[in-house]
């Protein structure tokens, strides 16, 4: 699955590149001008048709294949009227390293997380306490998943509308248009957009849920495949 990546990554390369100032904002995935495949053409991976998801562990199932081993940058985004939650993960598969950003105004948290050969360094942005775990083990490809990526689409009902170009590659974009089962879940309307690439990796969604005046957006991105890279941190001091 990496391979087709990579074969497609030698005829278009769209770097998308992930800021990490501040987590009230959201990021936005480049995509190139539509491929000439259409919706009723374009190949669906496994766990997806024109119709939307068939099976969501298949789906989610496909992604976490497609992006194995894989270097990296990926971003999950929560916000509601309270609260805005979000984690950046970070792969360096070249480098041997990785990282994790997690931020959440409603408790004030910045932690910053490092990981390389030596082990996992933790970092707290708040009180600028340093935790050091020296030949701690960690596994790249369970520290690059996000374990609440297929919460937001439970249930959802949406429809291929166009296709695309994204990271490289030709994807299928899906308008979000309500829900399935509306009782199985504290939502009763949902829209937005979920894009999901041709070799089966969730490129984006940014999806508004609602019920009865709540609202909650989820927004998830995958930028840098193939090419994210993870330095040193600045906050981590010298042996």
């Amino acid at each position: 699955m990496v391979t087709r990546v990579q074969a497609a990554r030698s005829v278009v390369l769209l770097a998308v590149v992930l800021m990490l100032a501040g987590c009230a904002g959201f990021p936005s995935t480049d995509t190139q001008s539509a491929p000439e495949t259409t919706v009723e053409e374009f190949s669906y991976p496994s766990g997806w048709s024109q119709e939307g998801v068939t099976d969501l562990g298949t789906a989610v199932q496909t992604h976490r294949t497609a992006v194995e081993n894989t270097s990296r940058r990926s971003r999950l985004t929560i916000a509601d009227d309270d609260s805005n939650r979000t984690i950046v993960r970070t792969l360096d598969t070249d480098a041997g390293t990785a990282s994790v950003r997690f931020s959440d105004t409603l408790f004030g948290s910045d932690e910053h997380y490092y990981y390389n050969s030596a082990g996992v360094f933790e970092y707290d942005r708040t009180t600028g306490e340093l935790s050091r775990n020296p030949g701690e083990n960690w596994n790249p490809n369970r520290i690059a998943s996000h374990e609440r990526l297929r919460r937001p689409l439970l249930y959802l009902e949406m429809n291929a509308t166009r296709t695309v170009t994204v990271e490289g590659t030709t994807a299928v974009r899906y308008t979000a248009t309500g829900y399935r089962d509306p009782d199985s879940i504290p939502f009763d309307a949902a829209t937005g957009q979920i894009t999901v690439a041709e070799e089966g990796f969730i490129a984006e969604y940014n999806l508004t849920r609602e019920n009865d005046g709540y609202s909650r957006q989820a927004r998830y991105d995958l930028s840098e495949v193939e090419t994210a890279t993870v330095t040193r941190p600045a906050w981590l001091p010298d042996e």
